[in-house]
């Protein structure tokens, strides 16, 4: 028997991902149906932008995974960067290859800065160098001990993206906001669900992402402007 998949919605938010406010749980008989498919690799695959973002994700163990994870940040993150002219997004554990923040610098025009504490320097800065990158840099830090300077950027309104980092989000996002002026969070979670989930700010969005090739596909759209119960 062959199940017959709903039509995309025309919104990118909707488009590919299995999505419902948070208030709204249950699950229709129809979810477990629902299977992963290569959208996002295809999508990506087909840009000229690949040549420049394979290099980075090549020595990845499972770089189809990797791809279509950072990938899913942008999808979801990208009706929020539309809203504001100038904005800074920064990727919170984004490995030594900082491969959210690149692919974000190659397809959007937002400043970018990855953060982590096995940041590859060198690496990332060979790469911008060979492929002519701008708006990307990276912060050999914890996100926490990044806040200093952090705090003498110029103040934008700023995206965050949690793409399986290995973080206490509502931490990190409560630490940021201090200096920060952050409009939205996107998390994308695997082995540490009680601390890479939010449950201290209203949750916009969440659901499985099928764009993702990982059983790890579950996510989170965050606007912390306001702690929950305040």
């Amino acid at each position: 028997m062959s199940v017959k998949r709903r039509k995309a919605a025309p919104d990118e938010l909707l488009s590919r991902s299995r999505i419902r406010p948070a208030e709204k749980a249950d699950s229709s008989p129809m979810d477990a149906l629902l299977q992963p498919n290569a959208h996002y690799l295809d999508r990506l695959m087909r840009r000229q932008s690949f040549q420049a973002l394979w290099p980075l994700f090549a020595h990845a163990t499972k770089p189809a995974k990797e791809l279509t994870e950072s990938f899913s940040a942008l999808v979801h993150l990208r009706p929020y960067l539309k809203r504001y002219p100038k904005v800074r997004v920064l990727h919170i554990g984004d490995g030594a290859h900082a491969r959210t923040g690149a692919l974000f610098a190659l397809k959007t025009r937002a400043e970018n800065i990855s953060i982590d504490p096995v940041t590859n320097q060198q690496l990332i800065q060979d790469w911008i160098n060979n492929f002519q990158i701008e708006r990307l840099s990276a912060i050999r830090q914890r996100a926490e001990d990044a806040i200093p300077s952090l705090a003498n950027q110029e103040k934008l309104p700023t995206m965050l993206t949690f793409v399986h980092a290995h973080v206490d989000t509502d931490a990190v996002i409560g630490a940021l906001s201090e200096v920060a002026d952050v409009k939205a969070a996107f998390v994308l979670g695997c082995c540490q669900p009680g601390k890479q989930f939010s449950s201290r700010y209203p949750i916009t969005h969440e659901g499985e992402d099928e764009g993702v090739l990982s059983p790890d596909r579950h996510f989170q759209v965050i606007e912390p402007q306001q702690e929950l119960g305040e």
